[in-house]
């Protein structure tokens, strides 16, 4: 786990400021109560930086470009009830190969809503006739 930027900057207190008590690391480590390996890496890092804060991640390359996802958002306003299946299987058509996740990332990227569809089955004219009779013979029991 990632140190706090305070604490980080205690290290950097306790060792270096002239204000400060000038600790070595191990007694830094048992202070802050982290491993000196963490105290090492903080003090180097200031000494050729001096700066504390985490460098910056790129993370994992997109898939998709900024064309493809803006035709993963048109694709899916056409759809009627559109599901993430029914898009990609639209992108397939035109030569589009994405998975359904994806779909779903960039559509919520985009600020549209993914929802599942309604798996449960709407009321029929017998079932209301049938709520209807209950409700008028529940009602006089009062």
């Amino acid at each position: 786990m990632s140190l706090p930027l305070h604490k980080r900057y205690e290290i950097i207190f306790l060792a270096k400021n002239r204000h400060g008590p000038h600790f070595g690391i191990k007694k830094i480590a048992e202070i802050l109560n982290c491993s000196t390996s963490t105290v090492k890496r903080w003090l180097s890092r200031w000494k050729t930086d001096k700066y504390l804060d985490d460098h910056i991640r790129e993370g994992r390359p997109r898939v998709t470009s900024e064309a493809q996802d803006n035709s993963i958002v048109n694709a899916a306003l056409v759809i009627d009830e559109p599901t993430s299946q029914k898009v990609q299987h639209q992108l397939q058509k035109h030569s589009l190969n994405v998975s359904e996740r994806t779909v779903r990332r960039r559509l919520h990227e985009a600020g549209l809503q993914y929802s599942l569809p309604l798996s449960k089955p709407l009321l029929t004219s017998k079932h209301r006739q049938d709520r209807l009779q209950w409700a008028t013979q529940v009602q006089n029991l009062d």
